[in-house]
């Protein structure tokens, strides 16, 4: 008889479970965001960084305040500066310089614990910088970074990162890291999901 009565009980509470669960993800659930830009070298604070291009730091910095987005920004590279953008893997304390140049077209590597770090300049003394975790292909098939060719900038090689992440921040006392870390289509709602057609 206790047995009959725990089992109904346990059913009880996990059918309220089962019931709740689609509102307090609903509730939790965060909109998905767009966001593009171009990043292009230009002169700042006396020496050769990199900027956005048509958007303000401002709405770049606004980023770390989203919590998904849809990002596709391309980072025009001119092939001769040193530390554009730096890639590392996971456990490694140093990063690269990534190879992407121009004619060096291709997909660039994907996978757990590889991150791509760009910095985007420096304006009124504080940089603001993108650290981009963009996960594997087959389990972020939304997700991509890539050296490829852009006719409006015909001598260089642009690195192109696109996809689906979550957003976090670090702040420092004279920078912000925007953290890029995927995410898949299905912590995504219907109206997000229609987003992306």
């Amino acid at each position: 008889m206790i047995k009959k009565k725990l089992a109904l009980l346990s059913l009880a509470v996990l059918t309220s479970c089962l019931l709740l669960a689609p509102q307090i993800g609903l509730q939790q659930a965060a909109a998905l965001e767009k966001f593009t830009s171009d990043l292009d070298k230009r002169k700042g604070d006396g020496r050769t960084t990199r900027s956005l291009v048509g958007v303000k730091k401002g709405d770049f910095k606004g980023l770390a305040s989203k919590k998904q987005v849809l990002i596709d920004i391309k980072v025009v590279l001119d092939g001769k500066t040193k530390y554009q953008v730096m890639t590392r893997s996971e456990g490694d304390t140093r990063r690269y310089n990534v190879g992407c140049r121009f004619g060096a077209w291709g997909q660039l590597p994907m996978g757990f614990g590889i991150e791509y770090f760009v910095k985007t300049g420096i304006v009124g003394g504080e940089e603001v910088n993108l650290v981009v975790y963009p996960g594997s292909r087959s389990e972020h098939p939304d997700n991509d970074i890539s050296c490829v060719f852009d006719k409006r900038f015909p001598k260089s090689a642009v690195l192109h990162l696109r996809g689906l992440f979550k957003v976090t921040a670090n702040n420092y006392p004279n920078r912000t890291d925007v953290q890029f870390r995927p995410i898949s289509r299905t912590s995504l709602s219907s109206e997000d999901l229609k987003k992306l057609q």
